[in-house]
């Protein structure tokens, strides 16, 4: 009877831990989608929820969303800052998926029109490691040359850290948005992503 060498087991170790990584990475990579698609059909559904209550002018308010990466609150009022606390509902988002885009967004009560937002920077930054030469690399906002590695690395800024169009549009993902009635909620995860827009007449639908 023939005996395995020790190549022959260290290839055949080699193939299996590969199968197993391609097999997870597949399963990450599945749950990754699975949950932008839910998160974005939940927010889509307290959105329209929010445009109702304002509409149907429930306790006399208009009502809004708020957004951060932890999680998103229905508040009553015409802004966050301004609302009644006492009537927040607090939604919990999970932590492979980041907002940009709008990050507040008040319907108007009777019409149930967007409130007028302020101008922002949106969209998603691109990653450091993008980025194959230096100059490149070192003008995107958070990112630095190793020169040892030959590559860029770092954290890219997220876009609605900046606050004024010049410094948005000189980086490279990121987009300016002037003042106007609705946007974009923007979900994403590892390069994946999944837009709801709001429009000026009050439509709001998960693209």
């Amino acid at each position: 009877m023939k005996s395995f060498t020790l190549i022959e087991f260290l290839l055949v170790i080699g193939i299996i831990g590969t199968l197993i990584s391609f097999t997870l990475s597949l399963g990450f990579s599945f749950y990754k989608n699975q949950q932008l698609e839910t998160h974005g059909q939940e927010i889509l559904q307290i959105l329209r929820r929010t445009q109702a209550k304002a509409m149907s002018v429930e306790l006399d308010s208009s009502f809004g969303v708020y957004l951060t990466d932890d999680n998103y609150t229905l508040f009553k009022g015409n802004s966050y800052t301004g609302r009644d606390a006492q009537y927040d509902e607090i939604f919990n988002l999970t932590q492979i998926i980041k907002i940009s885009g709008l990050s507040e967004i008040v319907f108007l009560k009777i019409e149930g029109l967007p409130k007028e937002s302020p101008a922002y920077c949106g969209g998603i930054c691109t990653p450091c490691n993008e980025f194959t030469s230096q100059r490149p690399c070192r003008k995107q906002d958070g990112c630095s040359w190793n020169r040892l590695l030959g590559r860029c690395t770092g954290p890219c800024t997220p876009c609605n850290n900046y606050q004024n169009q010049a410094e948005c549009e000189d980086q490279s993902g990121c987009s300016w948005y002037p003042a106007s009635r609705g946007g974009n909620i923007i979900l994403s995860s590892n390069g994946d992503s999944r837009t709801i827009n709001i429009n000026e007449i009050g439509r709001v639908n998960l693209e």
